[in-house]
C-alpha cells in the first residue's frame, strides 16, 4: 500500500536543503542552506555577497529542493519568488541554529558571532513538485 505525501512534515523536518538559483550566464547553481518553513513561506539566511544572493536578487526567483534520504524517500522541489530582506535579528538566528544543530551545539555556533553581512531570504512557494519513492514503503 502506499502512503500518502506528507509535505507538511516533508518542509518541517530539519533537512538541509538545496537552493537553486541561476547566475547571470543562464547557468544553474545550486548549494545547501538551512531554511524555516513558516506560515507556508521557506525563510533562509545567507551572506549577501554569496552567488545564491547575487541571482536571487537579479532574478527574483528560486527553487528549493528538500531531500529526505532515509526510507520512505520523500521530496520537494518548490520554484517561487524569492525577496531578500534585512540581517536576520538576534531571536531568529539561535532557533535557525538549534533546529539543525540542537540547543548546545546551536548557542555555541551562534555565540560564535554572526556575520553582519547576512540577509534574510524568504521564497514565497508558487508550485510544488513532489517524488515519493517506493523503497521503503509498505
Amino acid at each position: 500500500m502506499l502512503r500518502p505525501f506528507d509535505r507538511e512534515k516533508l518542509f518541517s523536518d530539519a533537512t538541509v536543503a538545496t537552493l537553486a538559483t541561476v547566475d547571470s550566464k543562464n547557468r544553474s547553481h545550486g548549494m545547501p542552506i538551512w531554511y524555516i518553513y513558516q506560515d507556508g513561506i521557506f525563510l533562509m539566511s545567507a551572506s549577501r555577497t554569496t552567488q545564491m544572493v547575487r541571482n536571487t536578487g537579479r532574478t527574483g526567483n528560486a527553487s528549493i529542493i528538500i531531500n529526505r534520504r532515509e526510507t520512505p524517500y520523500h521530496a520537494a522541489m518548490i520554484r517561487g519568488r524569492a525577496e531578500i530582506g534585512p540581517t536576520p535579528d538576534n531571536d531568529w538566528l539561535p532557533k535557525l541554529a538549534i533546529r539543525y544543530m540542537g540547543e548546545k551545539r546551536g548557542n555555541a555556533y551562534v555565540s560564535q558571532g554572526c556575520d553582519d553581512d547576512n540577509v534574510t531570504l524568504t521564497l514565497h512557494p508558487d508550485d510544488v513538485s513532489e517524488y515519493c519513492g517506493i523503497t521503503g514503503r509498505d
